[in-house]
Protein backbone atom coordinates (compact mmCIF):
# COMPACT_ATOMS: atom_id res chain seq x y z
CA UNK A 1 0.00 0.00 0.00
CA UNK A 2 2.29 2.48 -1.24
CA UNK A 3 -0.23 5.38 -0.99
CA UNK A 4 -0.31 4.97 2.95
CA UNK A 5 3.51 5.15 2.94
CA UNK A 6 3.24 8.27 1.56
CA UNK A 7 0.59 9.93 3.60
CA UNK A 8 2.63 8.67 6.43
CA UNK A 9 5.76 10.38 6.05
CA UNK A 10 3.87 13.54 4.63
CA UNK A 11 1.51 13.86 7.74
CA UNK A 12 4.51 13.56 9.69
CA UNK A 13 6.19 16.28 8.14
CA UNK A 14 6.06 19.87 8.64
CA UNK A 15 3.96 20.85 5.89
CA UNK A 16 1.01 19.43 7.04
CA UNK A 17 -0.56 20.43 10.35
CA UNK A 18 -3.87 18.32 11.87
CA UNK A 19 -6.04 18.67 14.68
CA UNK A 20 -8.80 16.65 16.26
CA UNK A 21 -11.82 18.79 17.52
CA UNK A 22 -13.81 18.30 20.47
CA UNK A 23 -16.76 15.72 17.73
CA UNK A 24 -13.45 13.09 17.24
CA UNK A 25 -13.60 14.63 13.45
CA UNK A 26 -10.69 16.99 12.17
CA UNK A 27 -9.09 19.06 10.04
CA UNK A 28 -5.95 18.92 8.15
CA UNK A 29 -4.29 21.86 6.90
CA UNK A 30 -1.62 21.65 4.27
CA UNK A 31 0.65 24.24 4.99
CA UNK A 32 2.34 24.60 1.34
CA UNK A 33 -0.57 25.12 -0.39
CA UNK A 34 -2.77 26.68 2.44
CA UNK A 35 -5.53 24.02 2.08
CA UNK A 36 -7.70 23.37 4.65
CA UNK A 37 -9.51 19.51 4.39
CA UNK A 38 -12.01 18.68 6.85
CA UNK A 39 -12.33 14.62 8.11
CA UNK A 40 -14.92 12.69 10.10
CA UNK A 41 -13.73 10.82 12.85
CA UNK A 42 -13.22 7.71 11.15
CA UNK A 43 -10.64 9.72 8.64
CA UNK A 44 -8.94 11.36 11.68
CA UNK A 45 -8.57 8.03 13.56
CA UNK A 46 -7.07 7.07 10.30
CA UNK A 47 -4.90 10.21 10.26
CA UNK A 48 -3.37 10.10 13.58
CA UNK A 49 -2.68 6.01 12.52
CA UNK A 50 -0.65 6.73 9.75
CA UNK A 51 1.09 9.97 11.66
CA UNK A 52 2.28 7.38 14.01
CA UNK A 53 3.75 5.15 11.46
CA UNK A 54 1.21 2.95 10.69
CA UNK A 55 1.46 2.75 6.80
CA UNK A 56 -0.02 -0.92 6.28
CA UNK A 57 -3.13 -1.98 5.45
CA UNK A 58 -3.82 -4.57 7.57
CA UNK A 59 -2.58 -2.23 10.35
CA UNK A 60 -5.17 0.70 9.40
CA UNK A 61 -7.88 -1.81 8.86
CA UNK A 62 -7.27 -3.28 12.78
CA UNK A 63 -7.27 0.26 14.10
CA UNK A 64 -10.56 0.95 12.35
CA UNK A 65 -12.06 -2.26 13.66
CA UNK A 66 -10.59 -1.71 16.89
CA UNK A 67 -11.75 1.99 17.24
CA UNK A 68 -15.61 1.71 15.88
CA UNK A 69 -18.16 -1.06 16.24
CA UNK A 70 -17.05 -2.37 12.49
CA UNK A 71 -16.86 -5.38 10.77
CA UNK A 72 -13.31 -6.11 8.77
CA UNK A 73 -14.94 -5.66 5.17
CA UNK A 74 -16.36 -2.53 5.59
CA UNK A 75 -13.39 -1.44 7.28
CA UNK A 76 -10.82 -2.46 4.66
CA UNK A 77 -13.34 -0.32 2.21
CA UNK A 78 -13.15 2.70 4.26
CA UNK A 79 -9.53 2.56 4.43
CA UNK A 80 -8.76 2.15 1.05
CA UNK A 81 -10.96 4.84 0.24
CA UNK A 82 -9.75 7.47 2.65
CA UNK A 83 -6.12 6.73 1.82
CA UNK A 84 -6.99 7.09 -2.14
CA UNK A 85 -9.15 10.37 -1.71
CA UNK A 86 -6.26 11.97 0.85
CA UNK A 87 -3.70 10.85 -1.87
CA UNK A 88 -5.14 12.30 -4.32
CA UNK A 89 -5.30 15.93 -2.15
CA UNK A 90 -1.86 15.86 -0.24
CA UNK A 91 0.57 13.64 -2.50
CA UNK A 92 -0.38 13.78 -5.79
CA UNK A 93 -0.39 17.36 -5.88
CA UNK A 94 3.10 17.33 -4.86
CA UNK A 95 4.29 15.30 -7.60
Amino acid sequence: MRRAVDLSRLLSSEGISHTRLADHSGVILDIDSLQVFSVNDTGMCLVEALRDGIDDHEGLVRRIVDEFEVDRETAAGDVDAFVEELAQYLVDRRA
